[in-house]
């Protein structure tokens, strides 16, 4: 079932439960707040502020948006994947969606690419790469483990990749737009991971949980997610184990299986070294 969400304020949530309060139905659930039904519509609106919108949304949503001001308008969205994968690279994606793309991107259900599984990845991932000015960044494990040894951690690492993307995305336009960036660290302390950089792009609005600000950051996490799964295949090809996502028990396993098989040297060109899951299962680094 098609989904949208978004973030609202308090303001917005009572214009919300005003509107729709002849549509309400009995809802459970602790954290809901109000819940209506409408032609086949659910609206659900959390006591975090998250409302989501479940069915055919496509007429309602222009009325619901109007209804609570939400004014549309073109931006770059950056986003980056992997950071949690203990195999693989790291991805990071800037994407601009101008006002027009807006709609087609809510049409296809875009949103956080972590809220989505890797077929709807593999279906929507190419056709927003195809249709979006975007530039993607790839950081392979060897590069990433060089700059781990060079005093580098995984902050300045995404700080420096998004400061590249937006530079790059940015050259492809010809006016200014707004860029919002998922925000991983302080603002101050991003610029400052950056302050041995030539170029940084400075005019940035950081937000937690982005993808609900704008969905050009949706957006850019599904490319850049797209982009992961696809150099994921390439590594599992190459070293003959259909390599698993994330660092839990399971990527432990393989972890030692494939050290146990290859060696040490089999995992450097598919592993972020730093991770705990060599220390926890007894791989010790070779002295240089």
């Amino acid at each position: 079932m098609a989904n949208y969400s978004m973030t609202v304020s308090q303001n917005q949530m009572a214009l919300l439960i005003n509107a729709y309060k002849m549509f309400e139905k009995e809802n459970s659930n602790q954290y809901i707040a109000f819940s209506a039904y409408k032609d086949g519509l659910t609206i659900q609106a959390y006591k975090s502020g998250k409302v989501v919108i479940q069915g055919d949304f496509q007429k309602e949503l222009p009325k619901i948006k109007q209804l609570l001001g939400v004014k549309q308008y073109a931006a770059i969205g950056s986003d980056e994947v992997g950071t949690g994968d203990l195999f693989g690279p790291i991805v990071v994606c800037s994407a601009y969606v101008s006002l027009e793309d807006i709609d087609f991107l809510e049409s296809l259900g875009v949103k956080d690419s972590k809220a989505m599984t890797d077929l709807q990845i593999s279906k929507i991932g190419p056709v927003l790469a195809n249709r979006l000015i975007h530039s993607i960044l790839i950081l392979n494990p060897e590069k990433y483990n060089g700059l781990i040894r060079k005093g580098y951690n995984m902050n300045k690492i995404k700080a420096y990749l998004h400061n590249q993307g937006l530079i790059k995305t940015s050259e492809k336009l010809a006016e200014k737009v707004p860029v919002i960036l998922d925000q991983f660290c302080e603002p101050q302390i991003y610029f400052n991971y950056l302050k041995t950089e030539k170029l940084v792009y400075r005019d940035i609005d950081f937000y937690t949980k982005a993808e609900s600000v704008h969905i050009a950051v949706a957006a850019a996490s599904i490319i850049a997610r797209y982009a992961f799964l696809a150099k994921m295949q390439q590594y599992s090809k190459y070293i003959g184990y259909q390599l698993l996502k994330g660092a839990g028990s399971e990527v432990d396993k393989q972890l030692v299986e494939i050290y146990n098989a290859r060696g040490y040297k089999g995992l450097t060109p598919i592993t972020k070294l730093n991770f705990k899951n060599l220390i926890k299962n007894n791989i010790n680094l070779p002295k240089n």
